[in-house]
Protein backbone atom coordinates (compact mmCIF):
# COMPACT_ATOMS: atom_id res chain seq x y z
CA UNK A 1 0.00 0.00 0.00
CA UNK A 2 0.98 3.35 -0.44
CA UNK A 3 0.49 5.84 2.55
CA UNK A 4 -1.36 8.70 1.84
CA UNK A 5 -1.10 10.24 5.42
CA UNK A 6 -1.30 14.67 4.96
CA UNK A 7 1.87 16.25 6.07
CA UNK A 8 0.41 20.02 5.92
CA UNK A 9 3.17 22.07 6.36
CA UNK A 10 5.15 20.41 3.60
CA UNK A 11 1.94 20.30 1.22
CA UNK A 12 2.22 23.89 1.52
CA UNK A 13 5.86 24.08 0.58
CA UNK A 14 5.11 21.62 -2.45
CA UNK A 15 2.50 23.44 -3.89
CA UNK A 16 4.38 26.81 -3.14
CA UNK A 17 7.74 25.44 -5.08
CA UNK A 18 4.86 23.73 -8.26
CA UNK A 19 3.33 27.92 -8.35
CA UNK A 20 7.09 29.54 -8.24
CA UNK A 21 8.68 26.58 -11.08
CA UNK A 22 4.63 26.37 -13.22
CA UNK A 23 4.76 23.07 -12.45
CA UNK A 24 1.26 20.58 -13.14
CA UNK A 25 1.37 17.39 -12.36
CA UNK A 26 0.02 14.96 -14.60
CA UNK A 27 -2.50 12.35 -13.54
CA UNK A 28 -2.45 8.54 -13.72
CA UNK A 29 -4.95 8.64 -16.16
CA UNK A 30 -3.31 11.55 -18.17
CA UNK A 31 -0.35 9.51 -18.59
CA UNK A 32 -2.54 6.20 -19.35
CA UNK A 33 -4.96 7.96 -22.28
CA UNK A 34 -2.93 11.38 -23.05
CA UNK A 35 -4.66 11.98 -26.69
CA UNK A 36 -8.09 12.03 -24.71
CA UNK A 37 -7.23 13.56 -20.84
CA UNK A 38 -4.09 15.81 -21.38
CA UNK A 39 -5.78 19.73 -21.89
CA UNK A 40 -4.93 20.75 -25.73
CA UNK A 41 -3.48 23.84 -24.23
CA UNK A 42 -0.88 21.76 -22.53
CA UNK A 43 -0.41 19.45 -26.02
CA UNK A 44 0.06 22.76 -27.97
CA UNK A 45 2.48 23.89 -25.56
CA UNK A 46 4.33 20.87 -25.97
CA UNK A 47 5.27 21.22 -30.09
CA UNK A 48 7.80 23.80 -28.69
CA UNK A 49 9.46 21.60 -26.15
CA UNK A 50 12.19 18.57 -27.45
CA UNK A 51 11.44 15.40 -25.11
CA UNK A 52 14.72 15.82 -23.00
CA UNK A 53 14.13 19.37 -22.02
CA UNK A 54 14.00 20.27 -18.25
CA UNK A 55 11.09 21.83 -18.98
CA UNK A 56 8.10 20.86 -16.10
CA UNK A 57 5.55 20.25 -18.96
CA UNK A 58 7.50 17.48 -19.95
CA UNK A 59 6.00 15.20 -16.98
CA UNK A 60 3.23 15.12 -19.32
CA UNK A 61 5.66 12.91 -21.38
CA UNK A 62 5.66 10.19 -19.41
CA UNK A 63 4.11 8.04 -21.72
CA UNK A 64 4.35 5.07 -23.26
CA UNK A 65 2.15 7.09 -26.28
CA UNK A 66 4.75 10.02 -27.18
CA UNK A 67 4.64 10.79 -31.32
CA UNK A 68 8.19 9.28 -32.10
CA UNK A 69 10.62 12.06 -32.21
CA UNK A 70 12.49 13.75 -29.83
CA UNK A 71 12.00 17.39 -30.94
CA UNK A 72 8.94 18.76 -29.78
CA UNK A 73 5.85 15.88 -30.91
CA UNK A 74 2.94 15.25 -29.24
CA UNK A 75 0.77 11.86 -28.97
CA UNK A 76 0.30 8.76 -30.73
CA UNK A 77 -0.60 5.31 -30.20
CA UNK A 78 1.83 2.68 -28.31
CA UNK A 79 5.13 2.80 -30.20
CA UNK A 80 5.91 -0.85 -30.49
CA UNK A 81 7.46 -3.34 -33.00
CA UNK A 82 6.73 -6.79 -34.11
CA UNK A 83 9.67 -8.99 -34.26
CA UNK A 84 8.84 -10.88 -37.76
CA UNK A 85 9.01 -14.93 -37.41
CA UNK A 86 11.98 -14.57 -40.66
CA UNK A 87 13.91 -13.12 -37.33
CA UNK A 88 12.04 -15.37 -34.00
CA UNK A 89 11.92 -18.22 -35.93
CA UNK A 90 8.50 -19.21 -34.14
CA UNK A 91 5.13 -19.32 -35.46
CA UNK A 92 4.24 -17.13 -32.51
CA UNK A 93 3.84 -14.03 -33.06
CA UNK A 94 5.95 -11.40 -30.86
CA UNK A 95 5.34 -7.85 -29.88
CA UNK A 96 7.80 -5.28 -28.03
CA UNK A 97 6.53 -2.03 -26.89
CA UNK A 98 9.60 0.65 -27.62
CA UNK A 99 10.60 2.75 -24.61
CA UNK A 100 12.63 5.62 -26.58
CA UNK A 101 10.54 8.01 -26.92
CA UNK A 102 10.14 8.73 -23.38
CA UNK A 103 12.17 11.47 -21.56
CA UNK A 104 15.84 9.75 -21.08
CA UNK A 105 15.02 7.27 -23.72
CA UNK A 106 13.81 5.18 -21.08
CA UNK A 107 10.46 4.14 -19.36
CA UNK A 108 12.33 4.15 -16.15
CA UNK A 109 11.17 8.00 -15.72
CA UNK A 110 7.50 5.88 -14.99
CA UNK A 111 8.85 4.19 -12.18
CA UNK A 112 10.69 7.16 -11.14
CA UNK A 113 7.21 9.23 -11.57
CA UNK A 114 5.23 6.69 -9.65
CA UNK A 115 7.68 7.01 -6.73
CA UNK A 116 8.06 10.67 -6.32
CA UNK A 117 4.75 12.22 -6.36
CA UNK A 118 2.83 10.69 -4.48
CA UNK A 119 5.16 12.20 -1.57
CA UNK A 120 4.53 15.45 -3.10
CA UNK A 121 0.92 15.66 -3.41
CA UNK A 122 0.82 14.23 -0.24
CA UNK A 123 3.33 16.07 1.80
CA UNK A 124 5.94 13.81 2.85
CA UNK A 125 8.51 15.42 0.84
CA UNK A 126 9.06 18.45 1.05
CA UNK A 127 11.12 20.24 -1.96
CA UNK A 128 12.93 23.10 -0.17
CA UNK A 129 14.07 20.61 3.23
CA UNK A 130 14.32 17.20 1.46
CA UNK A 131 16.56 15.23 -0.84
CA UNK A 132 15.49 12.94 -3.18
CA UNK A 133 17.59 9.66 -3.25
CA UNK A 134 17.67 7.34 -6.36
CA UNK A 135 19.69 4.59 -5.99
CA UNK A 136 20.29 2.46 -9.07
CA UNK A 137 22.43 0.17 -11.46
CA UNK A 138 21.79 3.25 -14.04
CA UNK A 139 18.53 4.19 -15.88
CA UNK A 140 16.22 4.34 -12.82
CA UNK A 141 18.41 6.83 -10.81
CA UNK A 142 18.55 9.05 -14.58
CA UNK A 143 14.57 8.99 -14.71
CA UNK A 144 14.55 9.98 -10.55
CA UNK A 145 17.04 12.88 -11.46
CA UNK A 146 15.05 13.77 -14.42
CA UNK A 147 11.79 13.86 -12.82
CA UNK A 148 12.98 15.90 -9.73
CA UNK A 149 14.40 18.51 -11.89
CA UNK A 150 11.09 19.07 -13.71
CA UNK A 151 9.03 18.97 -9.99
CA UNK A 152 11.86 21.02 -8.35
CA UNK A 153 13.35 18.72 -5.64
CA UNK A 154 16.94 18.26 -5.03
CA UNK A 155 18.40 14.77 -6.22
CA UNK A 156 20.80 12.10 -5.36
CA UNK A 157 21.60 9.66 -7.94
CA UNK A 158 23.63 6.24 -7.08
CA UNK A 159 24.76 4.05 -9.48
CA UNK A 160 27.97 1.81 -10.30
CA UNK A 161 31.21 3.02 -10.58
CA UNK A 162 31.68 0.78 -14.10
CA UNK A 163 28.36 1.76 -15.44
CA UNK A 164 29.36 4.10 -18.89
CA UNK A 165 30.80 7.09 -18.78
CA UNK A 166 28.22 8.78 -20.62
CA UNK A 167 25.63 7.92 -18.14
CA UNK A 168 27.80 9.47 -15.71
CA UNK A 169 28.42 12.85 -17.60
CA UNK A 170 24.67 13.10 -17.97
CA UNK A 171 23.45 12.70 -14.23
CA UNK A 172 26.10 15.34 -13.48
CA UNK A 173 24.01 17.64 -15.56
CA UNK A 174 21.12 16.55 -14.03
CA UNK A 175 21.52 15.39 -10.99
CA UNK A 176 22.52 17.66 -7.55
CA UNK A 177 25.05 15.25 -6.59
CA UNK A 178 26.33 12.20 -8.08
CA UNK A 179 27.58 8.88 -6.21
CA UNK A 180 29.58 5.84 -7.64
CA UNK A 181 29.38 2.73 -5.76
CA UNK A 182 32.44 -0.48 -6.51
CA UNK A 183 31.35 -2.90 -9.24
CA UNK A 184 28.97 -3.30 -11.98
CA UNK A 185 25.69 -4.01 -13.05
CA UNK A 186 25.65 -6.94 -10.57
CA UNK A 187 26.71 -5.33 -8.06
CA UNK A 188 22.99 -4.40 -6.36
CA UNK A 189 24.23 -5.02 -2.60
CA UNK A 190 27.07 -2.29 -2.63
CA UNK A 191 24.11 0.55 -3.79
CA UNK A 192 22.29 -0.86 -0.42
CA UNK A 193 25.17 -0.46 2.00
CA UNK A 194 25.38 2.94 0.65
CA UNK A 195 22.19 3.63 0.94
CA UNK A 196 21.98 2.77 4.42
CA UNK A 197 25.26 5.22 5.13
CA UNK A 198 22.55 7.93 4.14
CA UNK A 199 20.06 6.83 6.16
CA UNK A 200 22.40 7.32 9.21
CA UNK A 201 24.28 10.28 8.34
CA UNK A 202 20.93 13.09 6.50
CA UNK A 203 18.06 12.76 8.06
CA UNK A 204 16.78 15.02 5.37
CA UNK A 205 17.18 12.25 2.66
CA UNK A 206 14.25 10.28 1.12
CA UNK A 207 15.26 7.30 -0.39
CA UNK A 208 13.24 6.25 -3.24
CA UNK A 209 14.57 2.18 -3.79
CA UNK A 210 12.90 1.21 -6.70
CA UNK A 211 12.87 -2.72 -5.29
CA UNK A 212 10.17 -1.99 -2.67
CA UNK A 213 8.58 1.06 -3.44
CA UNK A 214 4.86 0.62 -4.15
CA UNK A 215 4.27 3.81 -6.59
CA UNK A 216 6.64 1.81 -9.10
CA UNK A 217 4.41 -0.83 -9.08
CA UNK A 218 1.13 1.19 -9.11
CA UNK A 219 2.59 3.27 -12.06
CA UNK A 220 3.36 -0.35 -14.32
CA UNK A 221 -0.16 -1.04 -13.11
CA UNK A 222 -2.25 1.76 -14.32
CA UNK A 223 0.23 2.67 -17.47
CA UNK A 224 2.42 0.06 -18.78
CA UNK A 225 -0.31 -2.53 -18.73
CA UNK A 226 -3.25 -0.67 -20.23
CA UNK A 227 -0.56 -0.24 -23.28
CA UNK A 228 0.29 -3.74 -23.56
CA UNK A 229 -3.22 -4.42 -23.64
CA UNK A 230 -3.86 -1.74 -26.29
CA UNK A 231 -1.31 -3.43 -28.49
CA UNK A 232 -2.83 -6.76 -28.41
CA UNK A 233 -6.62 -5.01 -29.13
CA UNK A 234 -4.50 -3.57 -32.00
CA UNK A 235 -3.41 -6.69 -33.43
CA UNK A 236 -5.29 -9.29 -32.39
CA UNK A 237 -7.45 -11.76 -35.38
CA UNK A 238 -10.30 -13.66 -34.84
CA UNK A 239 -8.45 -16.58 -34.04
CA UNK A 240 -5.65 -15.00 -31.96
CA UNK A 241 -5.43 -15.39 -28.48
CA UNK A 242 -2.93 -13.59 -26.27
CA UNK A 243 -0.47 -16.44 -24.52
CA UNK A 244 1.48 -14.43 -22.51
CA UNK A 245 4.46 -11.45 -21.66
CA UNK A 246 7.90 -11.72 -20.76
CA UNK A 247 9.75 -9.23 -18.63
CA UNK A 248 13.66 -9.24 -17.38
CA UNK A 249 13.00 -8.69 -13.90
CA UNK A 250 14.89 -5.40 -12.30
CA UNK A 251 13.05 -3.72 -10.02
CA UNK A 252 10.17 -6.47 -10.94
CA UNK A 253 7.91 -3.09 -11.52
CA UNK A 254 6.99 -3.83 -14.86
CA UNK A 255 5.78 -7.21 -13.69
CA UNK A 256 2.94 -5.44 -12.40
CA UNK A 257 2.22 -4.78 -16.14
CA UNK A 258 1.49 -8.67 -15.85
CA UNK A 259 -0.53 -8.67 -12.80
CA UNK A 260 -3.14 -5.77 -15.19
CA UNK A 261 -2.98 -8.13 -18.15
CA UNK A 262 -4.03 -11.47 -16.02
CA UNK A 263 -6.63 -9.55 -14.29
CA UNK A 264 -8.10 -8.69 -17.42
CA UNK A 265 -7.22 -11.94 -19.58
CA UNK A 266 -7.01 -14.93 -16.47
CA UNK A 267 -5.28 -17.27 -18.76
CA UNK A 268 -2.25 -15.40 -19.81
CA UNK A 269 1.09 -16.65 -18.54
CA UNK A 270 3.31 -14.15 -16.81
CA UNK A 271 7.20 -15.02 -17.22
CA UNK A 272 10.33 -13.30 -15.60
CA UNK A 273 13.93 -13.59 -17.59
CA UNK A 274 17.01 -13.07 -15.69
CA UNK A 275 20.93 -13.14 -16.70
CA UNK A 276 22.14 -16.63 -17.13
CA UNK A 277 25.42 -15.58 -15.73
CA UNK A 278 23.61 -14.53 -12.72
CA UNK A 279 20.31 -16.37 -12.02
CA UNK A 280 19.09 -15.78 -8.87
CA UNK A 281 15.98 -17.10 -8.83
CA UNK A 282 16.75 -20.18 -11.15
CA UNK A 283 19.58 -20.62 -8.96
CA UNK A 284 19.93 -18.67 -5.76
CA UNK A 285 21.72 -15.74 -7.01
CA UNK A 286 25.62 -15.44 -7.85
CA UNK A 287 27.60 -14.27 -10.64
CA UNK A 288 28.39 -10.88 -12.94
CA UNK A 289 26.48 -9.98 -16.61
CA UNK A 290 26.05 -7.54 -19.19
CA UNK A 291 22.71 -7.01 -19.41
CA UNK A 292 21.98 -3.35 -18.23
CA UNK A 293 18.42 -3.10 -16.41
CA UNK A 294 18.28 -6.15 -15.03
CA UNK A 295 18.65 -6.31 -10.82
CA UNK A 296 20.63 -9.44 -9.65
CA UNK A 297 21.29 -11.08 -6.59
CA UNK A 298 17.70 -10.78 -4.91
CA UNK A 299 14.14 -10.58 -5.59
CA UNK A 300 12.44 -7.31 -5.26
CA UNK A 301 9.98 -7.26 -2.58
CA UNK A 302 7.57 -5.43 -4.81
CA UNK A 303 7.84 -8.65 -7.26
CA UNK A 304 4.19 -10.47 -6.80
CA UNK A 305 6.20 -14.01 -7.01
CA UNK A 306 2.87 -15.61 -7.16
CA UNK A 307 1.55 -14.15 -10.35
CA UNK A 308 4.62 -15.50 -12.23
CA UNK A 309 4.31 -18.39 -14.32
CA UNK A 310 7.84 -18.98 -15.83
CA UNK A 311 11.33 -18.15 -15.19
CA UNK A 312 13.98 -17.92 -18.14
CA UNK A 313 17.73 -17.39 -18.26
CA UNK A 314 19.25 -15.27 -20.94
CA UNK A 315 22.82 -15.38 -22.17
CA UNK A 316 24.49 -12.10 -21.84
CA UNK A 317 26.32 -13.14 -24.84
CA UNK A 318 23.24 -13.39 -26.70
CA UNK A 319 21.88 -9.82 -26.17
CA UNK A 320 25.27 -8.08 -26.64
CA UNK A 321 26.18 -10.03 -29.99
CA UNK A 322 21.93 -9.35 -31.30
CA UNK A 323 22.98 -5.32 -29.76
CA UNK A 324 25.97 -5.26 -32.44
CA UNK A 325 24.06 -7.26 -35.42
CA UNK A 326 21.25 -4.59 -34.95
CA UNK A 327 23.00 -1.76 -34.57
CA UNK A 328 25.83 -2.09 -37.81
CA UNK A 329 25.46 -1.70 -41.31
CA UNK A 330 27.25 -5.22 -41.62
CA UNK A 331 24.68 -6.78 -39.15
CA UNK A 332 21.79 -5.17 -41.19
CA UNK A 333 23.54 -6.65 -44.41
CA UNK A 334 24.05 -10.10 -43.04
CA UNK A 335 20.12 -10.15 -41.88
CA UNK A 336 18.77 -8.82 -45.01
CA UNK A 337 20.84 -11.70 -46.80
CA UNK A 338 19.79 -14.74 -44.31
CA UNK A 339 15.95 -13.52 -43.44
CA UNK A 340 15.17 -10.77 -46.39
CA UNK A 341 14.29 -8.24 -43.76
CA UNK A 342 12.96 -4.98 -45.17
CA UNK A 343 15.69 -1.98 -44.95
CA UNK A 344 11.82 -0.08 -43.44
CA UNK A 345 12.25 -2.95 -40.36
CA UNK A 346 15.92 -3.24 -39.84
CA UNK A 347 15.87 0.92 -39.21
CA UNK A 348 13.54 -0.09 -36.44
CA UNK A 349 16.33 -2.66 -34.77
CA UNK A 350 18.42 0.02 -32.87
CA UNK A 351 15.48 0.69 -30.62
CA UNK A 352 15.99 -1.94 -28.71
CA UNK A 353 18.64 -2.19 -25.87
CA UNK A 354 19.94 -4.54 -24.12
CA UNK A 355 17.61 -5.48 -21.78
CA UNK A 356 14.81 -5.51 -24.34
CA UNK A 357 16.42 -7.65 -26.68
CA UNK A 358 16.47 -9.85 -23.88
CA UNK A 359 13.05 -9.57 -23.66
CA UNK A 360 12.35 -10.87 -26.88
CA UNK A 361 14.88 -13.63 -26.57
CA UNK A 362 13.02 -14.63 -23.59
CA UNK A 363 9.72 -14.20 -25.41
CA UNK A 364 11.27 -16.80 -27.90
CA UNK A 365 12.58 -19.27 -25.14
CA UNK A 366 9.02 -19.02 -23.46
CA UNK A 367 6.60 -19.50 -27.03
CA UNK A 368 9.29 -22.67 -27.60
CA UNK A 369 8.48 -24.31 -24.32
Amino acid sequence: MIDLTIHEDALENAIKRARENKIIIPTFAQLRDPAKNVPDKIKKALHKIGTDEGDPLNLFRVTWKNEPRRDGGEYGGVNYIEIPRELTGIKARVFTMIGKWFPTGCHKVGASYGCLVPRLVTGQFDPYHNWAVWPSTGNYCRGGAFNSKLLGCKSIAILPVEMSVERFNWLKNIANEVIGTPGCESDVYEIFEKVKEIRRTRPDAVIFNQFEEMGNVLWHYHVTGPALEEVYKEIRTPDSRLFGVFFTSGSAGTMSAGDYLKDHFPRIKVAVGEALQCPTILNNGFGRHRIEGIGDKHIPFVHNVKNTDMVAAIDDHNSQNLLRLFNTDAGHEFLKKKTGLTDEFLSQLPLLGISGIANILGSIKMAKY
